[in-house]
């Protein structure tokens, strides 16, 4: 250490408090050298008294800790409570490291001298939740993200069972695989143990059904740029107007399961393993839908996961069906000479595994070239499409996992099928390329056969997605003739009336564009708009999507989302097709919306006012009667 060292060191603020041995050995350094500046008159004088290592520690002296801590000693004298106290001074500390946290000056405290008191002293922090949430705050900063002290604190907090259920949401303690496999075991017991209705198709169509691939047209990606609420299934918003708890739990877990597997190729890796282990041992639907939904997930987030994904399907057997399937799920597009090879290997007598084509992504590159793309197909191209998507959807097989053989296959409905995806497929294109006056009428018939094959969960899943692009890309002729629109929210409620299981991607899709800013369309336009959209959100509650379609109006009203006029419009139009006696959980959930001052005001003005009295009347006679008297 040189002079110049051991004065910045001694110049630090409260540098009287660091380590005793630094300090003494910096003062040391700086009386031994003050002869070298000489004894040159008063300049020499005055540097002298100015380098004076007792001067120096008084003027750096804050005393910032002793202030803290006074400040603590006469807070206990003015408030009786000794925990609040303690709890404000720990708020403000948590702050300032918060905000002045030094990864360098962290690692010091971990040399061979301190060690030992250096693991006694975090063995006693990690005792406090308060002090665990902050090293858990500071590890999610992208600064500390490999930061060898907050590193070290992770295994000592690993060490307690009881605190794995906190590490599931820090990424820092991932980097640690006992770690890990605690966390996924921590997961997967109750994803995997819940009841099959929370875990079922519904869950994985909906999060399959906003998927964007690359082979999207430029066009269609600027159309759905904006649509970000949908870019995981379990976003904030479908968390609160959940109603089921423990459905609310489920996806709360399932948020944490995705974060974990799509955190980097070795994690994606491990789960997807663990998954493929259980559906093969136990044949579990649990696990080979949490296989699909983290496959989906990682292709949303842009992770080139094909080598795995063809891997787990049972083709190994078939490697020039393989290497097809990886190279269209790499390129994300739909590559003619490897569809061509699918193509072939299915119409064949001795077909690869259906599973190899039921990749989600694959499924969704289909379903857009089939349906939502208004760019026209080769005959042989829509064939070819029409046929595996076809495939995928019905086919059903059954496979011997430890040897990979086919031990049953039925392809029978799938020529049925096809026929239906052709027909539904010409008609989108013919609607997506429709133009002028005419357009109403035009879609009027056809709307009968499209309808008819609604059916088919394949068409209805293609119908859906040309459904998401063309409400974004014919605003405008919306905006000139909203009779146009008609024939679309037709085909919106016939799939909510025969399909149940895309009923909460409706939601989403209706809610997302209710909440949306409609630029360009005038003011009597849009309002006419969003109360036919009001009519679709209705419509999913006729048909028994009730209680989650009503807490999402009412989030979309409370964060500002939809004016009050729409609310209000909402509320009389559900009024008007719910009869008494109404559902107790039914009256608590609506009776938020219904009571809200900016609401009832105009509605005890409006035709509705005794259907709105009616509704409270009722509601507070299930109140009174459902209170201890």
């Amino acid at each position: 250490m040189n002079r110049d060292e051991a004065l910045k060191i001694l110049r630090r603020k409260d540098a009287i408090l660091e380590n005793p041995s630094v300090v003494a050995e910096a003062i040391e350094v700086v009386q031994n050298t003050e002869t070298d500046h000489g004894n040159s008159g008063a300049a020499s004088e005055t540097s002298k008294e100015s380098e004076n290592p007792a001067d120096i520690l008084v003027d750096s002296y804050k005393g910032a800790i002793e202030f803290l801590f006074e400040i603590g000693t006469w807070l206990t004298y003015t408030d009786d409570d000794a925990q609040s106290t303690r709890n404000i001074i720990e708020s403000v500390v948590m702050e300032t490291i918060l905000q002045n946290y030094d990864r360098n000056k962290a690692i010091k405290c971990l040399t061979e001298e301190n060690v030992d008191d250096t693991m006694e002293w975090l063995s006693h922090l990690i005792e406090s939740a308060r002090w665990r949430q902050t090293i858990y705050e500071l590890a999610q900063q992208p600064r500390n993200e490999d930061c060898p002290f907050l590193s070290l604190t992770m295994p000592c907090i690993a060490v307690k069972e009881e605190l794995i259920g906190e590490l599931i949401s820090v990424p820092l303690a991932w980097n640690t695989l006992e770690i890990f496999l605690k966390c996924v075991a921590y997961i997967l017991h109750p994803l995997l143990s819940a009841n099959t209705e929370l875990m079922d198709d519904d869950l994985f169509l909906h999060d399959v059904a906003f998927l964007k691939s690359a082979s999207m047209s430029s066009t269609q990606q600027q159309l759905l740029q904006q649509q970000q609420q949908q870019d995981t299934v379990f976003n904030h918003c479908l968390l609160d107007v959940e109603a089921d708890p423990d459905k609310k739990r489920i996806y709360q877990i399932l948020r944490h399961f995705l974060e974990m597997g799509c955190h980097s190729e070795q994690t994606y890796l491990i789960i997807q393993s663990m998954l493929q282990c259980l559906i093969r041992q136990r044949n579990d639907n649990a696990a080979r839908h949490l296989s699909w939904l983290l496959e989906s997930e990682a292709s949303r987030r842009g992770r080139d996961v094909s080598r795995y994904s063809v891997y787990f399907c049972f083709a190994r057997n078939y490697p020039t069906e393989v290497a097809a399937m990886r190279a269209i799920l790499s390129e994300q597009s739909l590559l003619p000479q490897p569809l061509d090879a699918l193509y072939l290997a299915y119409r064949g007598e001795a077909p690869p595994p259906v599973g190899l084509i039921r990749q989600p992504l694959f499924i969704v590159m289909l379903a857009d070239a089939l349906f939502a793309s208004p760019e026209r197909l080769l005959s042989e191209q829509q064939e070819c499409y029409a046929y595996l998507y076809a495939y995928a959807s019905v086919t059903a097989e059954k496979v011997d996992f430890e040897t990979e053989c086919r031990i049953r296959l039925d392809r029978s409905r799938i020529a049925e099928v096809n026929r239906e995806v052709l027909e539904a497929s010409r008609i989108c294109k013919h609607w997506n390329t429709m133009t002028g006056s005419a357009v109403s009428l035009r879609a009027f018939r056809d709307l009968p056969t499209l309808l008819q094959c609604l059916h088919h969960r394949a068409v209805s899943f293609g119908v859906f997605r040309f459904l998401w692009v063309i409400f974004r890309s014919k605003r405008v002729d919306f905006e000139l003739n909203l009779e146009t629109m008609k024939p679309y929210c037709i085909v919106v409620n016939e799939l909510a009336t025969l399909n149940p299981f895309i009923r909460p991607a409706l939601l989403s899709f209706v809610t997302e564009l209710l909440g949306s800013v409609m630029e360009g369309m005038e003011d009597l336009s849009q309002l006419e708009y969003k109360r036919m959209l009001v009519g679709l959100l209705v419509h999913l509650i006729t048909c028994g999507y009730v209680l989650p379609t009503i807490r999402t109006m009412h989030s979309l009203f409370e964060r500002n989302h939809v004016d009050v006029s729409i609310a209000r419009h909402f509320v009389t139009e559900l009024l008007n097709v719910a009869a008494p006696p109404y559902d107790p959980t039914f009256m608590n959930c609506l009776h938020p919306l219904v009571s809200h001052p900016h609401i009832i005001d105009g509605l005890h003005a409006g035709r509705n006012t005794d259907l709105v009295k009616e509704f409270l009347a009722r509601y507070n006679d299930q109140t009174r009667s459902a209170s201890p008297e």
